[in-house]
């Protein structure tokens, strides 16, 4: 569970142990996060992330006083009070509505489609958003020290200054990322952490480059 704390995504092993964890997972999360990972919004976006998938299925939540939502509703409060939840109140008050919803009903919310329409896939629509959110968190300006905590190289040609990335949490999803050298700028290929982002595309999806 902690580990999807600083990881953007999580797999399907992670989802099923947290499907049964219920309220045991928020006070996992208020014992170890500490009033510095509160201030920071990738540790605050997972935390959401852990709470909805905790009440994801309140059927399958093994305690049954876990099933009540008391210290993720706590949770959900301070969070609401720090610097992100002020910038994502709407974010944080859907997770509210989510497992309110799914503990007053004992089951997850159904999501209607229009006869004709493709279903509605609820889980992979959360796992691409869990991980998708994780690219906006990079911007001109940062380093590439600060691009690599989310991204990592892809293969195929590159050079200093050009390079496509993929996120770490689903290599299909990629940025081309242009840099500005810093130090030594004769060296054309070396991956210098502190070299500056210049431009990063918007995220797309493509198959994996094998060198």
């Amino acid at each position: 569970m902690i580990r999807l704390l600083s990881y953007p995504s999580y797999t399907g092993w992670d989802e099923k142990i947290l499907n049964r964890a219920g309220d045991t997972a928020a006070l996992v999360l208020m014992r170890s996060l500490s009033m510095e990972d509160l201030s920071s919004s990738e540790k605050e976006r997972q935390t959401l992330l852990i709470l909805k998938l905790a009440f994801e299925a309140p059927q399958l939540i093994a305690v049954n006083t876990d099933r009540r939502p008391t210290a993720a509703m706590l949770l959900l409060g301070y969070i609401s009070n720090t610097n992100y939840g002020k910038g994502y109140s709407t974010e944080i008050e859907n997770t509210r509505i989510e497992i309110e919803h799914n503990t007053s009903t004992g089951k997850p919310a159904e999501f209607v489609t229009l006869e004709g329409d493709a279903p509605f896939d609820f889980a992979h629509t959360q796992w691409v958003a869990s991980v998708l959110r994780w690219t906006y968190d990079i911007k001109p300006g940062m380093t590439r020290r600060n691009l690599l905590r989310v991204y990592t190289a892809e293969g195929g040609l590159s050079t200093r200054t050009q390079r496509t990335y993929v996120l770490k949490g689903c290599p299909y999803i990629k940025v081309d990322v242009t840099f500005l050298p810093v130090g030594d700028v004769q060296d054309g290929l070396s991956q210098e952490l502190n070299d500056k982002i210049q431009e990063i595309s918007k995220p797309y999806l493509d198959y994996s480059i094998m060198d």
